[in-house]
């Protein structure tokens, strides 16, 4: 059977296409990569890479979305001790929550300005976690370095207080988007990262029960 040259010219160029395309085809970029965690007996770092916008956008309104748009989240949850679930805290968040008035722009210091992270502790509610009672924000808070979003807990008591014990991994999440406004329910994605802690002391090492659960995770 003679097969017409038309046909295999045909073939020929379906071949080099697709080629073409799986060679340009490149793995996902996890936006954690590169994620660091430091806690000594006075103080506590979690850095978050810096990203490829230097400008942001919040407060976007979106009709038909509840709350609008908008909205940034940044997470480090870690293990506590079989016998502290429920007592220890397990989570530390920064959650810019969609206000109206937006759309609003500027740069990611902008963005985290009035910010203030919350401390979790895990219990038997719907949620899965509560905050932290009797705790003195002014030594927790978040700052931009280098352009790197980093979760600061500052101060002997506050660094013995979030972690009475003292994790070897701990877990990094933050809302990733495919496009350049975030959006708070539809196209949002939560990725996360696990990450060795560094300058910690051996003797102070958490076991290795399940994470505290995130907000960002709980059932619907």
């Amino acid at each position: 059977m003679r097969v017409p040259k038309h046909f295999v010219v045909l073939l020929i160029v379906f071949a080099v296409s697709v080629t073409t395309a799986s060679a340009q085809q490149t793995p996902p970029v996890n936006i954690l990569a590169g994620a660091k965690a430091f806690i000594t007996p006075t103080e506590a770092r979690f850095v978050f890479p810096r990203q490829v916008r230097d400008s942001y956008v919040w407060d976007v309104p979106a009709p038909g979305v509840f709350g609008g748009s908008g909205g940034y989240f940044w997470a480090v949850s870690w293990d506590t001790p079989p016998d502290r679930v429920r007592i220890d805290p397990c989570e530390l968040q920064l959650v810019q929550w969609w206000k109206s008035g937006g759309p609003r722009k500027g740069s990611l210091k902008d963005l985290i300005q009035w910010l203030r992270p919350v401390v979790w502790i895990k219990d038997t509610s719907y949620t899965g976690v509560h905050p932290m009672r009797n705790m003195d924000y002014k030594n927790v808070f978040a700052t931009v370095e280098d352009g790197q979003l980093i979760l600061v807990v500052r101060g002997a008591d506050a660094v013995q207080k979030i972690f009475p014990t003292i994790p070897s991994r701990v877990k990094f999440s933050a809302i990733a988007v495919d496009s350049p406004e975030p959006n708070y329910g539809l196209s949002s994605i939560v990725v996360t990262k696990m990450v060795t802690v560094e300058g910690r002391t051996p003797e102070k090492t958490a076991g290795k029960p399940p994470l505290c659960v995130n907000l960002s995770e709980r059932p619907e």
